[in-house]
């Protein structure tokens, strides 16, 4: 017995000096690793060879390789070597890119065909055409590629150029083919390409796309001088202006609409798709008269556009007999969406097809979705978590930690936990590696990165592969003490916390967006004085937003002064969070007799709109993630069992 004890305390010995080797390997290869980079910014060549040649079980021995690659370009045999191992890696395809624009600026077109592998820069596609046509390497595929690369409405890069010259002296763009492009140019308000293709044009076609390009700058002045024979292109201008005039002036619009169209035999087409146009045009000054335009758009001509304006404008008026005919007649795509499904079943409710509706409502009821909790809550059927845990075995998650680019994302991310500086190089790695892994083992990484604490990249990553079902990947319970404690001292629902910051920056800590919000809750600064000064809180400068645990203390503490100002109700709380109280009061009172889930649907910023559904329904799923044994619904209320909501006291909050 004793002998059995001395041998397990022996192999647990051996193990933990093992595991402390390899971290003490580990922090030298670290340490080592930040010495090579000195010597690279130094361009300390040999320094850098010596202290690199050390490294090459790191897992970052490859972003070694290239920064030295990077600057000795002339090494070709050295850069092959590197692009056949490493090529398939975020620095790997950084590095063939400039490889091959050398090879391009030499002309070593033979050399760009053998080293290019599919890219998405728009460049490097232009130089790998060119070099096919230079190589004539399946010539007819290599014009038909060029066309397509030429036939866009902007300027494409500057790479582009030879080839498309090569298109020109044989004879390959046709003037039907500029008059296609210069008509993309325009559609795109492009003048200055249509003005540079025009300049390719005989002397009387190019009078006509300066006809056009004064009608694009001036619509209503120019229709009312227009004239010209009945020819595809005069009719194309005709349509161009009419388009934009309606943005500016529907009501002359129309009117010239009537008018050139008794003097031109437009095709049934350019009829359907103007009518289809001029409906759309007809929401933003919100017309009388809009539903019935949308109403008679023919089905043939309907869009995405078309269908989500006349949806929503249906919804506003609360035309529940011309919202069910909308939805019965969707575009190819948008049939499929749930949002779709649970509107169709209100309005067949409100119609008083309740069998119909309920139909949909059990359908719908069964889907982990936002809709699917608004229908369950209908029939009063239980929500559907539907969580499936991705498993794997040991082996393929070996396998897959073997990747390079898998192992380079994680090293990365180790080392931006002291340093800031390397967060950037974890991201673009872990993306190329997502990017490109196939299903299986990508499956495999999204675990991983939520595991290592990843977690916004784990969320972003597991949605981008449509992996939706394992809900300790997609609702992580991450910084449960400090947020517990932050919900407590403010009194407001964890779960609702949790709910905010998913939405906000999926547990990303450290994040700045582009307007200047700060941090996991994403609290701007101006806010935040205002919060500190109130609470309590010393803010010495404005990085103190980012620590962790100031964030959390004035996020919740907005949170818990939103929650206050719109006495309890969280779905104003939530939307005041994102477009500011002012904004969710104004909506507020503008739509305070609608039914609670169609005042979502009314929020007219889109942002805000998506925001407050998604955090609502997180924050259900957070309920459960946190084991609550008394779930509440879904927080879409003004006031219980009414459709007024109360304002008393809300002007002076």
């Amino acid at each position: 017995m004793k002998q059995r004890h001395l041998i397990v305390y022996l192999l647990i010995s051996i193990m933990l000096m093992c595991l402390n080797a390899h971290a003490s390997t580990l922090s030298q290869q670290r340490w080592q690793f930040e010495l090579a980079e000195k010597a690279v910014k130094a361009k300390d060549w040999n320094k850098f060879q010596k202290i690199s040649r050390r490294l090459q079980n790191y897992p970052l021995y490859y972003y070694l390789r290239y920064q030295y690659l990077n600057e000795h370009l002339v090494r070709s045999s050295e850069i092959r070597a590197f692009l056949k191992r490493y090529g398939n890696t975020y620095f790997g395809q950084k590095l063939r890119e400039k490889w091959l624009s050398q090879l391009a600026a030499k002309g070593d077109w033979k050399g760009f065909v053998q080293d290019y592998t599919p890219l998405k820069s728009t460049s490097m596609q232009c130089f790998y055409t060119y070099a096919r046509l230079m190589t004539k390497q399946n010539l007819q595929g290599a014009i038909e590629e060029a066309k397509k690369l030429w036939l866009v409405g902007k300027s494409q890069p500057d790479a582009c150029t030879p080839m498309f010259d090569y298109l020109y002296q044989n004879g390959l763009i046709n003037k039907s083919l500029f008059l296609e492009r210069i008509g993309l140019a325009m559609k795109k308000g492009r003048l200055s390409l249509a003005r540079y293709l025009a300049k390719r044009l005989e002397p009387a076609d190019r009078v006509w796309v300066t006809r056009w390009q004064a009608m694009h700058k001036k619509p209503a002045r120019s229709l009312a001088r227009f004239k010209g024979a009945d020819l595809p292109m005069v009719r194309q201008i005709i349509l161009h202006g009419i388009g934009r005039l309606a943005r500016q002036d529907f009501e002359r619009a129309l009117v010239y609409w009537k008018k050139f169209q008794r003097r031109y035999a437009f095709s049934l087409q350019e009829i359907g798709e103007m009518q289809r146009d001029l409906a759309l045009a007809s929401v933003n000054p919100d017309h009388p008269q809009a539903l019935k335009w949308l109403t008679a758009v023919n089905q043939k001509y309907l869009n995405e556009k078309v269908s989500d304006a006349r949806i929503k404008l249906a919804l506003k008026k609360q035309n529940w007999h011309a919202l069910a005919d909308f939805l019965t007649h969707l575009p190819d795509g948008e049939e499929n969406k749930l949002r779709w499904h649970y509107w169709l079943a209100r309005a067949l409710e409100q119609t008083g097809k309740n069998a119909q509706a309920q139909q949909i409502y059990q359908k719908l009821a069964k889907e982990r979705d936002y809709y699917g909790f608004l229908a369950a809550e209908r029939i009063g059927a239980k929500y559907q978590m539907q969580h499936h845990p991705i498993v794997f075995t040991a082996a393929e998650k070996a396998q897959v930690m073997k990747e390079p680019t898998i192992r380079g994302a994680y090293e990365f991310y180790k080392l931006s936990q002291s340093k800031d500086k390397w967060s950037l190089n974890a991201r673009r790695e872990w993306r190329y590696a997502i990017g490109h892994l196939p299903p299986a083992q990508k499956k495999i990484a999204v675990v991983l990165a939520s595991r290592w604490g990843w977690h916004d990249q784990a969320i972003m990553a597991a949605a981008k592969a449509g992996y939706y079902d394992d809900l300790d990947v997609r609702f992580p319970l991450a910084f449960k003490s400090q947020l517990t404690r932050g919900a407590k001292r403010q009194g407001i629902d964890l779960a609702w916390v949790y709910g905010i910051i998913r939405q906000e920056t999926a547990f990303r800590h450290g994040a700045s967006s582009r307007v200047g919000a700060l941090g996991l809750m994403q609290v701007m600064p101006a806010t935040a004085r205002f919060v500190a000064k109130k609470i309590g809180l010393k803010l010495k400068r404005k990085r103190d937003i980012l620590d962790i645990d100031t964030n959390i203390k004035l996020g919740t503490a907005y949170l818990q002064q939103m929650l206050d100002k719109f006495d309890g109700n969280y779905m104003l709380a939530t939307a005041a969070y994102n477009a500011g109280p002012g904004r969710s009061k104004r909506w507020a009172a503008e739509n305070s007799c609608v039914p609670p889930d169609l005042w979502v649907e009314l929020i007219p910023f889109n942002e805000t709109r998506k925001y407050v559904r998604s955090v609502l329904f997180y924050t259900r799923i957070f309920e459960e993630r946190l084991q609550r044994k008394q779930l509440r619904p879904l927080r879409v209320t003004l006031e219980d069992d009414s459709c007024r909501f109360k304002f008393a006291g809300l002007a002076n909050k």
